[in-house]
């Protein structure tokens, strides 16, 4: 079993992509609401350790974001998000974790709210088109950590870390 790490965001940001969420993602697969996935594999037998690191990482004040336009993911679409403070805080926790991270979890990752995965190739165009031909790109804060253990399907949340005290 594993652990997946994500951020959260401030509540009018997650307003505007809980929806996306719903309307787009395949619900067999929809297990939790919009979110960025920062780690997917982190090993359940260092949980003590990787909430403690959690905790200090708490300190950090929420994270100011832009969200700035729609990606392709071949099978789906996503939100790009440009967060330099939120990619330097996952790279802070791979660097302390170096010694435990799988090979997909032990790199940078491009911050992005995925609304779409796993679908046919012409309906994730639809959805990106779709998607493109409304977006306005707009600015919000990730303001928390959410640690969650992987079950094969529901995600079971472990903890949430408010960002800096924010909520």
């Amino acid at each position: 079993m594993a652990m997946i790490l994500t951020f959260g965001f401030d509540a009018a940001s997650f307003a505007r992509l809980a929806p996306l969420r719903e309307r787009y993602f395949p619900a067999a697969r929809n297990f939790i609401p919009a979110h960025v996935t920062l780690f997917q594999q982190l090993p359940d037998d260092h949980q003590s350790r990787i909430l403690a690191d959690l905790a200090q990482a708490g300190r950090t004040p929420a994270l100011p974001f832009r969200a700035t336009g729609i990606l392709d993911f071949g099978g789906g679409a996503a939100v790009d998000l440009d967060c330099p403070d939120g990619v330097a805080l996952q790279q802070s926790l791979r660097r302390g974790w170096a010694d435990i991270l799988t090979d997909s979890d032990d790199r940078k990752r491009k911050l992005h709210v995925t609304v779409q995965n796993k679908v046919e190739r012409e309906t994730a165009k639809s959805t990106q088109a779709a998607l493109r031909a409304g977006f306005t790109p707009w600015e919000g804060l990730l303001d928390r950590l959410i640690l969650w253990h992987y079950r094969g399907g529901p995600w079971e949340r472990i903890a949430t870390i408010p960002l800096g005290g924010s909520r």
